[in-house]
């Protein structure tokens, strides 16, 4: 699944396309979508484009039915893709849920595994999910310690919870981890004042270097030009069971928590 790194380098390759482009129409193609008013859209132009969470926004002006603002937001869960087109020539619609037909072009929504969402609101607010994004304003080292508290979750698993920060993921959180030097099984609510401003400091830091990179492609992500990212070449543990520490030399290794593989060093983080 797309996390915040991956959604973020859409968002930024899909804008330059999309900005300023005048919606023509709305084409819903698959009947799982079929609850959207499509016909909202028409006859605006898009004014922004931008992350929400783990979402692709696009806010659009005024000019459609009842003149108003509105936004659109797409979840790409498992298997989604958006892609922009200016020519349909020779392309396969197979897997093909939704276009967006432009004055210039077209944005095309094409999804494998049908799990992905497309949501529509007056503003972005209502598009938010609740959680704190890690690379919002919000997002600091107090607020952190509060989302946090006194929680007896370990600190890998706590990293997953989409109620608590958004985007993370399973690859994020270990390597998040290993930079800040702290054993995934440690119960969050017992870091120190100091790890704590560390964890903050690393998961910003992470995120950031895994957008330059354009992601992380183990399997099927691709951006939106159909190019894998590029972070998996810079992954201190995740992945690497039985592998030397690229800091100690020692063998990184894999145990599961809540049913997911974490890789951590040993010797590097306790």
């Amino acid at each position: 699944m797309p996390e915040l790194p991956e959604v973020e380098t859409i968002v930024r390759q899909l804008a330059p396309f999309l900005l300023g482009r005048r919606v023509e129409r709305m084409v819903i193609l698959d009947p799982k979508l079929a609850g959207i008013d499509s016909d909202g859209a028409a006859g605006r132009k898009i004014s922004e484009v931008r992350r929400l969470g783990k979402q692709i926004g696009i806010g659009l002006n005024g000019g459609g039915g009842d003149g108003g603002p509105m936004w659109m937001a797409f979840h790409l869960r498992m298997t989604g893709r958006l892609i922009s087109a200016r020519d349909r020539t020779g392309r396969n619609d197979k897997h093909l849920r939704a276009e967006l037909v432009l004055d210039q072009g077209s944005l095309l929504f094409y999804d494998i595994r049908r799990f992905g969402t497309i949501r529509l609101a007056r503003t972005a607010d209502e598009l938010l999910p609740a959680a704190v994004d890690p690379l919002s304003r919000q997002f600091t080292p107090a607020r952190l310690a509060e989302l946090i508290g006194a929680a007896t979750t370990p600190v890998k698993s706590w990293l997953l919870r989409q109620d608590r920060l958004v985007g993370l993921g399973n690859i994020y959180a270990c390597e998040i981890l290993f930079a800040c030097g702290i054993d995934p099984r440690t119960p969050a609510g017992s870091l120190s004042a100091e790890q704590v401003d560390s964890l903050h400091k690393q998961t910003r830091r992470v995120l950031k270097l895994a957008i330059e990179k354009c992601g992380t492609t183990f399997s099927d992500f691709q951006d939106s030009r159909g190019q894998a990212g590029g972070f998996q070449e810079f992954l201190k543990v995740y992945g690497r069971k039985g592998e030397p520490c690229r800091t100690c030399t020692g063998p990184i290794e894999r145990i599961v928590q809540q049913q997911r593989a974490t890789f951590f060093c040993p010797s590097c983080q306790s």
